[in-house]
């Protein structure tokens, strides 16, 4: 298993999995253009297998797993990163468990479960998350992938980027993505910041986490769990592998959104693009939306996931 996060490792990784996943499509509304004062473009990860990006770093991890002779994968998710791992592990062979938290979205530990990986339930804290999958992990014998804090997952997600400066390099000044973990905002910020540094990374987040206070003055939030509708980033703190990168890239480019405007963010997705987006998704657009730099006028906004329940109402 490679221990180095590079664009060496990031070309082998998008090589190795580009048969399996999609190369998502772009989308854009003049409708949003004209409310937001900006070319917007959407990177539509929603339509990514199992319905996020986290397929991206999963899929690598599982197949470098497997060539390691592991006799399974682990992970603790409240749902995207549990689908997208299950679902690697099912495409290529492998057995897989999936630690989740008791309050994690019923769509999603549904989703787990029809790509075959055995949950486990454990407390909705990091702690208990962690904890779990370890004890299990060790006794079994099994690869664990961690959902942020992971070179095969960081590497894995940088075929998105690949895909957009591809797709739309000469048309973008700009990088909107939602930040939980860091995992994926590592991914995009280091590829970035080495392959087209002229192009700025913003990383939008819940106002509670203050993940500028950590990055500038190297004060960590003082929770362990985001109290956000966007489920897919409660995770307050980033990976250890994911910090240092996130200081150097984007130290001035983190945008705090308020819970509204990630729901008015929603409305527009939905009503707009007839796009059926998570609220973790709404939250990139919101950074965009309510927060734009003036200089920014040409911004791309990852739509990172679409697993919603599908009695979900914005209310």
């Amino acid at each position: 298993m490679t221990t180095e996060i590079s664009i060496d490792e990031m070309r082998a990784a998008h090589k190795r999995t580009a048969l399996f996943i999609h190369n998502t499509p772009m989308m854009k509304s003049e409708k949003i253009d004209e409310k937001v004062g900006a070319n917007v473009l959407f990177k539509c990860e929603h339509l990514q297998k199992t319905g996020s990006f986290k397929a991206r770093g999963a899929l690598n991890s599982a197949i470098l797993a497997k060539e390691q002779n592991a006799k399974g994968v682990i992970a603790h998710s409240s749902g995207n990163h549990g689908q997208a791992l299950a679902w690697s592990a099912q495409k290529i062979g492998l057995p897989c468990t999936i630690v989740v938290p008791k309050n994690a979205p019923n769509s999603k530990v549904e989703g787990m479960k029809e790509y075959n990986a055995e949950i486990v339930l454990c407390e909705p804290t990091m702690a208990s998350r962690e904890s779990v999958c370890s004890e299990l992990g060790e006794k079994r014998d099994m690869f664990y992938v961690d959902p942020h804090n992971c070179v095969s997952m960081i590497n894995g997600h940088a075929s998105l980027v690949f895909e957009v400066l591809e797709q739309a390099g000469d048309k973008i000044d700009s990088i909107f993505l939602s930040v939980g973990g860091g995992g994926f905002a590592a991914s995009v910020a280091y590829s970035i910041g080495i392959l087209r540094p002229d192009i700025e990374v913003y990383l939008v987040e819940p106002e509670e986490k203050q993940l500028s206070n950590l990055l500038e003055n190297g004060v960590q939030c003082n929770v362990d769990t985001l109290n956000t509708m966007a489920d897919g980033v409660r995770v307050a703190h980033v990976g250890s592998l994911c910090e240092p990168i996130l200081k150097k890239y984007c130290t001035r480019t983190v945008v705090s959104v308020k819970e509204d405007e990630i729901k008015e963010a929603l409305k527009l997705i939905w009503t707009r693009m007839k796009q059926r987006i998570e609220p973790t998704a709404a939250l990139a657009f919101a950074g965009v939306l309510y927060h734009k730099p003036a200089h920014i006028k040409n911004p791309l906004v990852i739509l990172c996931g679409g697993n919603v329940d599908t009695n979900y109402i914005i209310n």
